[in-house]
Order: structure tokens, then sequence, then C-alpha cells
């Protein structure tokens, strides 16, 4: 069983990496750990960023929700040009702008110019994120629950390390040379891009010159579909939890179950490299077993993680439950996966990125109707809440057909 399973491991490793394609996925890891990285940098400096330009919580936080906000809407348009443009220009485009961001914010001199970073950030993400999941289709067609895990997994470890550096940095140094050390990062995944990704993902003379309005009627069609309805409600409710989760998971442990703060982050950023490990395996696994399974175990069990969590006061059962939380995020690359073959080759970055402005705005309200349950001092409520959305969840992905698409 042992050998089977090195054996396994082996050949996933190998796929990825034939055919020269393992510098392509590198580089498209690369860039994603840089965004999400840096987009959730911008949390754990904020005590610092409200003290240098004396603003309250409330309008600091508007500046998270922005940033989201503008990712989310950024998704669509993304699509469109990426089907237009193709994806390695997509790619360098963000990273470009990427380069120029991280500049603005280290030059940030007041509240206002800071504000617009912001939402400059969201664009980079936005011109990245739906590009990045087209262009892994077409290199890994047979792999591609595995490739997106991988790549998504790699934004996790982001989420967890540039936060620490540009932290630390900004303690040392001032908030402002924390952004400063990611400039060089992006300045390197813009020539990674440009030298590794080839040319031919560029659109070229095959970019379709249909006009817009034209594209709309057929687009409508594939994205109402029942397969396709069923697993965007799936992710959006998916997301939702995992967005309201995190938001206020280091509080409710503070508060609720009575950790101290380092314990309560230390356990937080533990729980996402759990879903760093997790998503490849997840979507390694789906290739293999289905992902309609795969998908069904896994936000299932992440509602009854939810109902533990709630009801015990243990720390010995706390630390576990919060862990394994965190394998919630496998089922993003599976879903994606699915997400990505039902929709036609002619219009999948449109469809993608309308698709990813749905459920990336609809979700980013997660944190503000958990908010306002905490507010109300039913914070065991909202956890709970949360769990029933994940139950609903795996209902939608247990209703898709039986057969893959793929």
């Amino acid at each position: 069983m042992r050998n089977g399973m090195v054996s396994g491991v082996g050949q996933t490793i190998a796929g990825l990496r034939g055919e020269g394609r393992g510098w392509m996925i590198l580089t498209i890891a690369f860039g994603w750990f840089l965004i999400t990285g840096t987009m959730l940098a911008l949390p754990a400096l904020l005590p610092r960023i409200i003290s240098e330009f004396s603003v309250s919580n409330a309008t600091a936080g508007t500046a998270i929700t922005l940033l989201w906000l503008v990712y989310g809407i950024a998704q669509f348009p993304a699509g469109l040009l990426t089907d237009r443009l193709g994806e390695r220009k997509m790619l360098f485009w963000s990273m470009t702008i990427g380069v120029l961001v991280a500049m603005w914010f280290t030059f940030s001199s007041s509240f206002t110019v800071f504000l617009v970073a912001c939402g400059l950030l969201g664009i980079v993400g936005g011109l990245f994120a739906t590009p990045r999941i087209t262009l892994l289709s077409q290199l890994y067609p047979d792999r591609i629950g595995t490739a997106i895990g991988a790549v998504m997994a790699a934004g996790n470890i982001g989420s967890a390390v540039l936060p620490i550096v540009v932290g630390f940095v900004a303690t040392v140094l001032g908030w402002r040379l924390g952004f400063g050390t990611i400039i060089p990062l992006f300045l390197i995944a813009v020539i990674a891009v440009w030298f590794v990704i080839p040319g031919k993902t560029d659109a070229g003379d095959a970019a379709p010159d249909t006009p817009i309005r034209e594209v709309i009627t057929p687009l409508l069609q594939e994205v109402t579909s029942r397969e396709v309805v069923l697993v965007t409600a799936g992710i959006t409710l998916t997301f939702f939890t995992f967005q309201g989760l995190t938001a206020f998971l280091t509080t409710y442990l503070i508060s609720m179950k009575g950790l101290d703060g380092g314990t309560a982050a230390l356990l937080y950023g533990m729980m996402f490299a759990v879903a760093a490990i997790a998503q490849p395996i997840a979507g390694s696994i789906a290739d293999y077993l289905g992902k309609r399974l795969i998908l069904t175990l896994i936000t299932g069990s992440y509602a009854v993680l939810l109902v533990v969590l709630v009801v015990t006061n243990s720390f010995v059962v706390v630390v576990p439950m919060v862990l394994l939380l965190g394998t919630q995020r496998g089922a993003t690359p599976v879903a994606t996966a699915y997400l990505i073959a039902t929709l036609p080759e002619d219009i999948q970055g449109t469809g993608y990125g309308l698709l990813r402005s749905v459920f990336t705005s609809v979700s980013s309200s997660a944190a503000v109707i958990v908010g306002i349950f905490a507010d109300a001092d039913l914070f065991d409520a909202a956890f709970l809440f949360l769990a029933g959305i994940s139950v609903i969840a795996t209902l939608c992905y247990f209703l898709l057909p039986e057969s893959e698409l793929y």
C-alpha cells in the first residue's frame, strides 16, 4: 500500500512536470502566491495604518472591503479580455500592475492614496485569477484538479508567509517598507511570465471578433444550465462559509473559547497550512475518484467540524477542529475544475470570469453578517449558521450529475 501511494505521488508530480510544463505551473503558482499573500498582508498591517493616518477601525475596514469588492467585480471583464488577448498577456499585465501597486503602497502619503492602492490591488488579483485557471485547463486537461489544487496551495502558503515577512519588516522599518519588500518579487514574476509562458497562449489572430453584445446571449444560456447553476451555488456558499469563518475565527477563539491572542493567531495560521496541503491532495484524489464524491465529503465534513467547534470548550478538541477546518479549501480546486469543464472553450474565460464575479462578490458579505451576529452576542449562533450554509452547499454538490463531464 505504501509503495503504491509513493508511486502515485511520483506519477502525479511527473504529470505536472512533463512536456515542459513544470516551469509554467511554477510561474503561475508564484504569481498567485504573491497576489494572495499581499492581499492578506493588508489586514495584518491595519493597526499600524490606523495609527499612521489616525482613522477609525470602520474607516480602515473600508479598505479591505474595497479590495475584495473590486477583486470580485474585475473577474468578468478579465474573462472577456482573456478570450480576446490570451492568457500570457493578461498574466503579464497583472504582474506589471502589481509592481506599480506595491510601489504605490510604499509611497502612500495619505489614507486616500492608500485606499486607491487597495482598489488597484483588487484589479491585480482580478486580472490574474481567471486566466490562471483557463491556462491550467489547457496545460493539464487530464489533471486539472491536481494542477488547480497545487496553484491554490501556493496561494495559501503566500497567505501564511507574506503577512509574516511584511509584518516583521513593518515592525523594524515601518509598514511602507514592509510593502517595499514585495516589489522585487513582483518584478521577478513579470520576467518569469513573459519568458516562461509561451506566446501561443496569446489569442492573436484567433481572438474572437464577435461584438460583446452577441456573446452575452449564448453566455447566459451556458451559465444557467443545471450543472453550472448547482456548482456555482455550491462554490458561492462554500466561499461564504470560509470567508465568514476566517474574518472572525481569531476573535471567536479568544472570546468564546478562552484562548489567548498568540495561541488563536497560531491556530489561524496553521489552518491555512492545512489548507495548502489539502488542496492539491483533494484535487488529485478527485481526478481519480470523481469530483462530486469529494465535494460532498469535504463540505459535509466541514459542517460537522463547525458544530463540534461550537459545542466543545476543551482545548484538546478545539485545536484539531480548527486545523481540520482548513480542509474545506480542498473543495475549491475540485469545484473549479468541474465548473471549467462545463463551459465551452470559446467562452471559457468570459463565462468563468462572470461566475467568479458572482461567487466572489456575493460571498464577501459573509464577514458583515457574522459581525452582526457577534455584535448581538450570538457568536455561537453565527458559526452554527455557517454550518447550515455548508449543509446547503453539500446538497448542491450532491445533486450534480453522476457522470463526469471530462
